[in-house]
């Protein structure tokens, strides 16, 4: 037998085995064993959603309504606001629905209370009115004389204090301290009222003429010779030192420093006298 004939007959044999001559199988898939997932291999399988249920699960967002901004808050204060300096300018109570129109707003019922409770207005339920309230109750002239007459201390008002709610109140100022029912005190700068007292008239006092002439001849010296002039006089300066005066010596020139006199020691230590005696013999 040829190689040729064995090769063939190998092949033959192999053939036989393994069974090639059958029909082609195609294999299944393994993916999944159902028959629709079978039939449509490339849908991905659904996987099943773990929730933990150890963790809160958050509200869900509703996006139907704006997110709180405190913008209404704002808005209040605002009218607030508003409302306090209307009732200042005005002076007199009002009533809410004058401070609506006025402003132009709605009065709700938060808005009135939150007006209620502030502390610089005053609520009038008798009446239904707010009143601004300012640091002083003072609104005229017999009213302010009246304060200050009250008063048991001489601190005086501040002028910026009576304009707080009292639009005419520089100019009843000026008109009581013309009439010398004040005393007022401005300032340097633009000659504004800044502090006011009550005129007691009943510590005025009428001086004769004659006495105001002999006042007027008295003839101050000029500022420079005054020091000089109260010295003479036996006086003492308050603007001088008392120590840089220099006093007149009696009975002549300030004599010299007399010479300093030797004073006698008592030696305490004569035992040692030997010893000192010999120390100075050495340095010498």
């Amino acid at each position: 037998m040829s190689l040729d004939k064995q090769a063939a007959a190998f092949t033959k044999s192999v053939q036989a085995q393994a069974n090639f001559s059958g029909p082609r199988r195609v294999a299944a898939p393994t993916t999944s064993t159902t028959p629709a997932a079978a039939s449509t291999p490339t849908t991905a399988p659904k996987r099943k959603r773990i929730v933990d249920r150890t963790k809160p699960v958050a509200p869900p967002i509703v996006y139907s309504q704006p997110t709180d901004t405190s913008l209404g808050t704002q808005h209040m204060m605002t009218q607030v606001h508003h409302a306090i300096q209307h009732l200042k300018q005005r002076e007199v109570p009002q009533t809410p629905e004058q401070i609506a129109s006025y402003l132009s707003i709605q009065m709700t019922p938060t808005l009135l209370q939150v007006l209620k409770q502030n502390e610089r207005l005053t609520w009038n339920p008798a009446q239904g009115t707010l009143e601004y309230k300012p640091i002083h109750n003072i609104r005229s002239a017999q009213a302010l004389l009246a304060h200050l007459q009250q008063q048991t201390t001489a601190q005086g008002l501040s002028v910026k204090e009576l304009k707080d709610g009292w639009a005419g109140a520089v100019e009843t100022i000026a008109d009581l301290e013309e009439s010398g029912d004040i005393l007022v005190t401005r300032t340097k700068k633009d000659n504004q009222p800044r502090m006011v007292w009550i005129n007691d008239k009943t510590l005025d006092i009428i001086v004769e003429d004659e006495f105001k002439a002999i006042w007027h001849k008295i003839v101050i010296p000029p500022p420079g010779d005054l020091p000089g002039e109260l010295e003479k006089a036996g006086l003492k300066p308050t603007s001088v030192d008392p120590a840089t005066i220099k006093k007149e010596v009696k009975g002549g020139a300030q004599k010299g420093r007399k010479r300093a006199q030797n004073r006698r020691v008592k030696v305490s230590n004569v035992h040692m006298n030997h010893i000192l005696k010999d120390s100075k013999d050495l340095k010498r």
